[in-house]
């Protein structure tokens, strides 16, 4: 399984600002809000889908507060059938498990087929990300655009689309 650790060093590493909120387990965004109330920030929701031969993954990295319908994203990444990738692929591929996921997962991974993509009104509504830290017991907030950063440190590129 991936760490806190692991992000924390990325993030000292990139010369990131970061706050954090260490808090109990949590396994949903409504959980955890009760936990970081007052706090500003995006409270985000990382997808994982693949196509539907599995050979082609993506991440779609969203306000939790959107829903997405998947034939309109499907029309949108130019893909047929999406459907999410399973618990064991999630753990196989980023050492994490569903409700921890984010963009954390992809630290020292070389995916050629991984495709990245953010909602374009997330990024231009708010300032400040959130994501669980490869941990679900912390909520971890810094600069949205730090995003950009840590996915380009790691050599992935990225796509601003509208859900």
């Amino acid at each position: 399984m991936r760490t806190f650790e692991e992000v924390d060093h990325l993030m000292a590493e990139l010369n990131i600002p970061y706050d954090i909120v260490n808090h109990p387990e949590s396994h949903s965004t409504e959980e955890s809000d009760a936990y970081i109330a007052g706090h500003e920030g995006c409270r985000s929701k990382t997808l994982i889908l693949a196509n539907k031969k599995s050979t082609q993954f993506y991440m779609i990295i969203m306000d939790d507060a959107k829903r997405v319908e998947m034939d309109r994203l499907g029309e949108i990444l130019g893909v047929k059938r999406l459907h999410f990738v399973s618990e064991e692929r999630l753990e196989e591929m980023l050492g994490l498990s569903s409700g921890i996921v984010s963009l954390f997962g992809l630290v020292d991974t070389t995916f050629d087929n991984m495709h990245i993509y953010f909602d374009r009104q997330m990024l231009e509504e708010h300032k400040i990300q959130t994501f669980h830290p490869n941990d679900n017991t912390k909520t971890i907030f810094f600069p949205m655009e730090a995003c950009f950063t840590i996915l380009e440190s790691q050599g992935y590129n990225y796509e601003i689309i509208e859900l």
